[in-house]
């Protein structure tokens, strides 16, 4: 909020303030008039040579003293509750990453953009931001090839992971969250084979707790409903550890640029934070 007093240079540059995050006092060298407007966001006090205002919500007030015109300005910053939101606080140790596709695989494209390209893209911040915070990371790819479901699952179980995240498209506008599933009766032969003795079904409720907090802090981040799937994904059951399948919404809807990657990432950290507390 700004508040400017205007007045002749005489006047004002002989005028005495005083100011505090409550309250400003201004003295005046001799009387003057002053018709304030209704609805003010502050409480005008006025006296013969002196005037007080107190905005209705406390901040850092800063005070400058213009000329031509000659003025007051007071520039009032409202207070946040924490000066700084503290960074995220990450319990789990090590993390296995997904990028999608790969190699002749492209995924979803969109003129020149491709799924296998921006989730790679996606998984190296990703886990850059999770090894600073001093996170082991295991990333299934790290260069444009071809990798089986197979080959993917392997490397997950191999590391033992407290977290394990893959990263897609989706062909909608939409973000989409799946977390595992299993069939009460009966299965699907492909995911029999990739099961590895359905591992993941320990693991469950803890898949359902990441993919919850990932949603929420998605959700937060980009203001949009988020679509969610529980489904017996290869990947996903067949993973020993609790594990999350994300789509973000297609290149033809969204552009990634730096600015969406990072605030992906972001929303992705927070909801790993959230989901450990």
């Amino acid at each position: 909020m700004r508040i400017v007093f205007e007045a002749e240079e005489p006047f004002i540059s002989k005028a005495k303030v005083t100011a505090s995050s409550s309250r400003i006092k201004i003295e005046f060298s001799e009387p003057f008039s002053i018709t304030p407007q209704k609805n003010l966001p502050f409480e005008l006090e006025v006296s013969e040579k002196s005037l007080v205002v107190t905005p209705r919500e406390k901040g850092e007030i800063k005070f400058f003293r213009l000329s031509s015109p000659a003025r007051l300005v007071f520039d009032i910053q409202k207070k946040e509750l924490q000066s700084e939101k503290q960074p995220a606080v990450i319990l789990q140790k090590v993390f296995v990453i997904d990028a999608g596709h790969g190699g002749y695989d492209f995924g979803i494209t969109y003129g020149n953009a491709s799924e296998k390209d921006i989730c790679l893209d996606l998984v190296k911040d990703l886990g850059a931001v999770l090894s600073k915070k001093g996170k082991k990371i295991f990333l299934t790819r790290r260069v444009d090839q071809y990798l089986r479901i197979a080959d993917r699952i392997s490397l997950v179980n191999q590391k033992n992971p407290d977290v394990f995240i893959s990263l897609h498209f989706s062909v909608t506008k939409n973000f989409t969250i799946y977390n595992p599933k299993f069939a009460e009766q009966g299965t699907d032969e492909v995911v029999d084979i990739y099961s590895l003795s359905s591992r993941q079904k320990r693991f469950v409720g803890k898949s359902k707790a990441l993919a919850d907090a990932i949603e929420k802090a998605v959700k937060d981040e980009f203001k949009v409903d988020i679509p969610r799937r529980e489904m017996p994904i290869p990947v996903l059951n067949s993973a020993d550890a609790p594990a999350v399948l994300i789509e973000s919404p297609s290149p033809r809807f969204v552009v990634y640029d730096q600015q969406m990657k990072a605030r992906l990432v972001k929303a992705i950290i927070n909801g790993i934070s959230a989901y450990g507390q």
